[in-house]
Order: C-alpha cells, then sequence, then structure tokens
C-alpha cells in the first residue's frame, strides 16, 4: 500500500532524506535530452553521458548538492495516478532500463512544453546518483542563458554570443530529487510559478511529475512572519518591541531545538500568562496550514527572523539584531498611544 502524503511528509520533516545524502555521492548513470518547443525538433540522446569525465562529474554533482541544501526545496509525493509514478516504479523494479525511463521522463516534459509554449526551451538532465544508504534518482531542468566569448578566424578575433548552461554564473529553477528506495518514492522539489495561458502555474510538479507537495522552508518562514505581522498590528497595534520578542523566542528556539520549531512553546514564551492571547495566536497559525513543530532550520530562522526593522512615515528606517530589542542594554523601544515609538540607542561603540 502507498503511505500517505502525511506519513512521507513527517518523514522529510524529520530530515530524514538530507541526513542520508550528507554521505558522499557517486554517480551511476546520466543522460542529457535538448527539449525544443520552438518549432524545432527535441533531441533525445541516445547515449549515456560519460560519468567518468571530470566536467560531467563536476557539473552534475554542482546542482545536485545545491538541491539538497537549497531551503525553497518543496517535499511531496506521487500521485498514485501519475504516470512517471508508474515509469519510475518499473524501473526501480528492474523492468525498465535506466536510459529508456529516463528518455520516457523526458518526453512527458516534452509534451507539456509544446502544449504551453510560455515554457521556454531548456536541457533536461536525469541522473541517477547513490550514497552508502540508498538510491535516488535526480531531474534537472536546465535553463539556457546568454554569455560572450570569442569567435577566431585566422588573426581575427571577434567577440559573439553563445548559449550555455547554467553553471558558475546560472541557477536551476526547476528540479526533484526522487527517493529510490522504496514504493513512496518520497520527492524533493524545486520549482517557481510560470505565467501559464495568463495564470502562476506550478507545472514542474502540478503537469510533469503530478504530485502533492507541501511548503518550503522559505515559504512557511516567510508565512509565519506575516502572521506574526498581522496579528500584532491586531492586537497590540503594531508594536516593534512585541515583534521582536517573537523573533527572539523563534532564534532560541530554532538554536536549543538545532532548527526545530515547536510554535505552542514560542506562544508560551512570548504570551506567558496571556491565556486569550497565546489560544489566539496559535489558533491563526494553525488555520494557516503551521503545524506545531517545524523543521525550517537555523539558516532560515535566522535569515527571516533574526532582523528587525523599524520603518517610519517619512522613510527613516532602523535596522537591527531582534534579540537587542528585548535585552534592552543597546536599544529601547517606546511605544505610545497614538501608535508612534521613540527609539533610544544606548551604550554603542563604533567600529
Amino acid at each position: 500500500m502507498k503511505p500517505t502524503f502525511e506519513i512521507i511528509k513527517r518523514d522529510f520533516e524529520r530530515g530524514l532524506l538530507n541526513r542520508r545524502l550528507e554521505m558522499p555521492l557517486k554517480i551511476r548513470n546520466a543522460i542529457l535530452h535538448i527539449l525544443r518547443n520552438d518549432g524545432r525538433p527535441s533531441v533525445f540522446s541516445e547515449q549515456e553521458l560519460d560519468i567518468g569525465s571530470e566536467v560531467c562529474e563536476a557539473f552534475i554533482m554542482k546542482h545536485v548538492k545545491k538541491l539538497l541544501g537549497n531551503a525553497g526545496v518543496r517535499t511531496a509525493t506521487f500521485k498514485p495516478e501519475s504516470p512517471l509514478y508508474e515509469v519510475l516504479l518499473s524501473y526501480q523494479g528492474g523492468t525498465t532500463y535506466f536510459k529508456e525511463a529516463a528518455t520516457t521522463v523526458a518526453k512527458k516534459l516534452d509534451e507539456i512544453m509544446n502544449r504551453h509554449p510560455s515554457i521556454s526551451p531548456c536541457d533536461l538532465l536525469v541522473t541517477r546518483v547513490g550514497s552508502k544508504d540508498g538510491e535516488y534518482l535526480a531531474v534537472l531542468q536546465l535553463g539556457y542563458q546568454e554569455v560572450y566569448a570569442h569567435k577566431t578566424s585566422n588573426a581575427d578575433n571577434q567577440l559573439t554570443l553563445c548559449t550555455a548552461l547554467p553553471f558558475s554564473t546560472g541557477r536551476v529553477e526547476y528540479a526533484c530529487l526522487i527517493a529510490l528506495d522504496g514504493p513512496s518514492m518520497p520527492i524533493s522539489i524545486l520549482e517557481k510559478p510560470a505565467v501559464i495561458d495568463g495564470e502562476a502555474v506550478l507545472y514542474f510538479s502540478e503537469l510533469f511529475l503530478e504530485c502533492d507537495s507541501s511548503p518550503s522552508k522559505k515559504e512557511q518562514a516567510k508565512l509565519i512572519d506575516e502572521i506574526n505581522n498581522e496579528f500584532i498590528d491586531e492586537y497590540y497595534n503594531g508594536n516593534p518591541t512585541v515583534h521582536a520578542q517573537i523573533k527572539t523566542a523563534l532564534l532560541e528556539e530554532s538554536d536549543e531545538s538545532e532548527g526545530f520549531v515547536n510554535m505552542d512553546k514560542v506562544a508560551a514564551q512570548v504570551f506567558d500568562a496571556q491565556d486569550e492571547l497565546k489560544f489566539q495566536y496559535v489558533n491563526t497559525l494553525r488555520e494557516a496550514g503551521i503545524q506545531e513543530d517545524l523543521p525550517l532550520g537555523q539558516k532560515v530562522v535566522r535569515q527571516q527572523f533574526g532582523t528587525q526593522r523599524i520603518k517610519s512615515e517619512n522613510g527613516i528606517e532602523i535596522k537591527f539584531p531582534a534579540e537587542l530589542a528585548v535585552e534592552g542594554d543597546s536599544i529601547e523601544i517606546t511605544t505610545h498611544g497614538d501608535g508612534s515609538v521613540t527609539v533610544l540607542l544606548k551604550n554603542l561603540r563604533t567600529v
């Protein structure tokens, strides 16, 4: 029986996939297809890439490792009716070989691109990588970038524009990593909305993979920040000190729990004996889909909640570490009845 999405999501949130992939990776297979929807025919490779090549290995490893460490990655599981899920089950079971499975994957995306010409032509890299504890299939949609190069004819050197794959200066915006160990095949997805027929669509997950996904770490942290802003505006008239208290509680919770954040504990620390406010805050989070325990990671928490900003109507903006507003030794914030604030900077040493 195919495990439920909630079970797969839970395993991802516990960090099982990323912990396993901290092991050294080895490239097993790789193939590159050229997908076009601009009137020219697509090119489906008949040969796998030379994975013994240093150039090939460097390119694949760079992008797979960036995919692993990206906080914008969503977690997902295939829908039972997904055609690609059936193909990968066949590949996993040994009845379909790598090249055949990878070409089927590429043709599925090619068909979607030709139905929706607003999706840009690309190369599609499909590679199998393994570690000591598991095997994974990575699918990376490689968008093109223009680079300058020299063109030489005899002693005549001229500049020309060339189309290149993303590496040092480019980035992959659509990619996924699929675990091949069990029938559930959990997925890590990197994507962004694309405008198709006038609407923003997550075509990589919805049309191509056909899977159910959950928000990324960055998306969840941003949503919490938006809820904090609205909650403080409603119940505290936008008091920046309370905002800093919530941010500091999130930072402390993340540091103590190695990147995990328990929102009930955060609420208990900030609102203390104010049971009604504590209930309202937690309930607002639940209604927005924020779970009790979140594996946001210390880096994401620090990036999203580490800084407090105060911006005035006349354009004055003050930015400082959120903890300083709570400690009170360097910054003292006073909120007045009319909603204005006074910020006092104390005991500062210039550098």
